[in-house]
């Protein structure tokens, strides 16, 4: 989770999705992989992430902001002035510790902050982009479903290239000039 000599050190969620109350995630280090059994919460932190760095709600498996604020149930979700929010806390080539953080309200909007600063979201994608996260190129973090459909497609090729080797093996040795 590196950008021009940067990485996300750590997250600090409140009331996203599962997860309850303030909870902090980290630190990561250069290289993280998040694992776990099913149901352990791998899909919602990689959400997190997504949410914080600008990922539209609609990519995050929740139709609407405010279907992201942690409900325990129907009568939780229909309670007023519930927020979420998500915090990266992001370390520079030079050592600096930068924030940059996504608010929802129970109104279902969002804010962007950079160092508890209300921003714009182009100021907020500015300088995201000039520490080299780019959002729009996705390559920032690897989700599951990418893992296997990569390895599907290469045990298709595999077996593909094998069942064409075997037809032209057998094609071959049924020849007449051998």
């Amino acid at each position: 989770m590196v950008g021009k000599n940067g990485r996300i050190h750590r997250l600090e969620v409140e009331n996203f999705k599962s997860y309850k109350g303030h909870q902090v995630i980290g630190p990561f280090k250069n290289f993280t992989a998040i694992i776990g059994p099913n149901g352990a919460g791998k899909s919602n932190l990689m959400d997190a992430i997504s949410f914080v760095l600008g990922v539209r709600s609609m990519q995050l498996r929740g139709a609407q902001l405010k279907d992201l604020i942690y409900a325990f149930d129907d009568k939780e979700r229909d309670q007023k002035g519930r927020k979420a929010f998500v915090k990266l806390v992001y370390i520079t080539g030079h050592g600096e510790e930068l924030e940059f953080a996504r608010v929802i309200s129970s109104s279902g909007t969002s804010d962007y902050r950079i160092n508890s600063k209300t921003v714009s979201w182009d100021e907020y994608n500015a300088k995201m982009k000039s520490l080299g996260i780019l959002i729009k190129a996705r390559n920032f973090l690897v989700f599951q479903a990418s893992v296997l459909s990569s390895f599907h497609l290469f045990i298709l090729s595999i077996s593909f290239f094998c069942s064409f080797f075997l037809l032209f093996h057998v094609s071959v040795s049924q020849s007449s000039c051998f």
